[in-house]
């Protein structure tokens, strides 16, 4: 929970955290509103003012339980030329951004890791900030694209079996409880039912390998 941590780590934490989970619904609405949505401009949701996106409840849950959530984009599904596949797009863009922004982290690193002209900016804070805009948007991305509603991942499998109405009612009804249980269990049993942790260090390892090959010369 973020309670627990130092103040020089939430000095780092807090803003990169606010500012990832802005881009993240950012795009959601941005994507969404590009296939015709009016409703995320309409609702002011097409901004990266993290005030426009937090929740209050979700904010709580974040500071005292370890996880939490910004204020989901509404959007208009029948506002898309093809409405399953809007949603699905609309749905991806949110993990999608996080992974970009991981991407290009990795890149800045690469930058002043090889170039000497850049020497001046590896300093202890640089490379603290961009480790925690890597892990946190990994996690942000692996985390929304578990198909478990309300997460990103749950739209895609909604989207799937749009034809099995009473599926998608119950799975929709009841996934937050589950999403809950696994959370808590994870919690209390300190085992990972979802191996998020195994599954950040493995795409920060991928993208390192790929993006600076050099560091594993």
């Amino acid at each position: 929970m973020l309670l627990s941590l130092s103040f020089k780590e939430l000095i780092f934490l807090v803003p990169i955290l606010l500012m990832s989970l802005s881009v993240h619904e950012f795009f959601h609405g941005w994507v969404s509103s590009m296939l015709g949505d009016p409703v995320p401009r309409a609702e002011g949701r097409l901004t990266l003012n993290p005030l426009r996106h937090l929740d209050l409840w979700g904010t709580l849950m974040l500071l005292f339980a370890g996880f939490g959530w910004a204020k989901p984009v509404r959007i208009d599904i029948n506002s898309y030329k093809n409405r399953y596949a809007g949603l699905v797009l609309t749905s991806l863009a949110g993990p999608l951004s996080n992974l970009l922004i991981a991407v290009l982290s990795t890149l800045f690193f690469r930058m002043i890791y090889l170039n000497e002209a850049l020497a001046f900016l590896w300093t202890p804070t640089v490379v603290t900030v961009i480790q925690y805009v890597l892990i946190i948007n990994v996690i942000l991305f692996l985390f929304n694209l578990i198909p478990i509603p309300p997460l990103d991942g749950s739209r895609v499998i909604t989207a799937l079996f749009n034809r099995n109405r009473a599926f998608i009612t119950s799975y929709n009804r009841y996934g937050v409880y589950i999403l809950l249980a696994v959370l808590l269990l994870n919690r209390v049993l300190d085992v990972e039912i979802i191996p998020i942790s195994r599954m950040m260090q493995g795409v920060l390892k991928l993208m390192f390998t790929l993006l600076i090959p050099e560091m594993y010369s």
